[in-house]
């Protein structure tokens, strides 16, 4: 995700379990064996191809945990290892905008690109802000006959026994946290002891913690992100609230047309669930910090700007995170964490039994040992749903 996707939000909109480099494999379309974690590019609705990575497999479909926050469930046949090398032909958001502009790859650094426009601009950007052609499963004339955005398989969700909570109730209206660490409206479907099922209002679907919802209220003043009235697409502008009631609200926008008596429903807030009075980090300094997969990873400050903090995992993608995602640098000898065998796409358990600088000595829990690089470890979530 890189430095600009929080002006966007969820498909026009982690990187994530299994955040390889790209460029690392050959194209194969419709492999059969994918598992959770591979880094992969898959088929939106509009028929390009962009980054992601399977979060589930059911049957023949993958679920797509795109590297813009969006989700959805895709044929096995409209997904492909990522191919991305100096020379590919990609599509490339100039500027971090919502504009897709036809580019060619000229360098590489990991997850970091630089890109040369064919209208004579070069540019350094990030895998997470291209998207590209590729052959695919024919699935007919219409982009989205096979593909189902925002449709959890039902009988993939999984909220373990039934509960009672005294602060929540299904239909309750709440703000949630999705993967882009914004906060959408949306509504309780179901509470267990493994989570709450939101639907939100967008149409999108998924399973919380607790510590991802909050009461859905909005005062005067407020500044916000929000879809025009006559913004079709998933692109959210700045914007400060000027009255309330209900869900209904007006809004000004930065460059200073306002809006009256639209819905909260087209909204999306930057809040931060924690009060932090002191945050202890500075610009440049090394850290843990979590990601939408709810796993923890070593990354670096990039700027501190209030309850915004932008992150640089140090395996190559960008974030966008409030203070309390982010932690004390302190990795240990002993320390249960994950890390990518060989430098490869897939996380395996271990303890660390070395740390020394930039290298590590894993033990994995099937018996192997390695050394390998600091930045390609990560402390598995407490809990898999926070």
């Amino acid at each position: 995700m890189g430095l600009f996707d929080w002006l966007f939000g969820k498909k026009e909109t982690a990187p994530t379990p299994g955040r390889s480099d790209f460029g690392s494999g050959n194209l194969k379309v419709g492999k059969t064996s994918w598992q959770v974690g591979d880094r992969v590019l898959a088929k939106w609705a509009d028929a390009f191809f962009y980054p992601g990575q399977v979060r589930d497999v059911a049957g023949d479909k993958c679920q797509i945990q795109f590297d813009d926050g969006d989700g959805a469930w895709v044929p096995k046949a409209n997904v492909c290892t990522p191919d991305i090398v100096v020379g590919s032909r990609v599509f490339a958001r100039i500027g971090g905008g919502p504009q897709y502009l036809p580019a060619v790859v000229r360098e590489q650094k990991g997850e970091k690109i630089q890109v040369h426009y064919d209208h004579g601009v070069d540019e350094w950007t990030t895998f997470s802000l291209v998207r590209v052609r590729r052959g695919g499963a024919e699935m007919g004339e219409d982009p989205q006959a096979g593909f189902q955005p925002n449709e959890p398989m039902k009988q993939q969700i999984d909220l373990g026994e039934p509960i009672e909570d005294d602060n929540w109730r299904i239909g309750d209206r709440v703000l949630a946290r999705w993967l882009d660490f914004f906060w959408y409206p949306g509504s309780i479907l179901a509470l267990g002891t493994k989570g709450f099922h939101i639907l939100y209002d967008d149409g999108d679907q998924r399973v919380v913690h607790h510590a991802n919802l909050m009461p859905l209220t909005v005062e005067e003043g407020e500044s916000l992100f929000i879809r025009p009235k006559n913004e079709p697409q998933r692109m959210y502008h700045p914007a400060h609230v000027t009255r309330v009631s209900g869900e209904t609200i007006d809004v000004e926008f930065e460059e200073g047309t306002r809006e009256t008596n639209t819905r909260v429903t087209r909204a999306r807030f930057w809040r931060c669930p924690v009060r932090v009075t002191n945050f202890p980090f500075d610009e440049g300094d090394r850290v843990l910090a979590y990601d939408c997969d709810g796993c923890v990873y070593p990354a670096e400050i990039v700027s501190i700007n209030d309850d915004r903090v932008i992150v640089q995992y140090l395996d190559g993608p960008e974030r966008m995170l409030t203070p309390e995602l982010i932690r004390r640098f302190d990795m240990k000898v002993g320390m249960k964490v994950e890390c990518r065998w060989k430098g490869g796409p897939n996380y395996l358990p271990g303890k660390l039994t070395k740390v020394e600088g930039e290298r590590v000595h894993m033990h994995y829990d099937d018996g192997d040992e390695e050394w390998n690089s600091i930045r390609l470890v990560r402390i598995p979530p407490e809990n898999p749903i926070a």
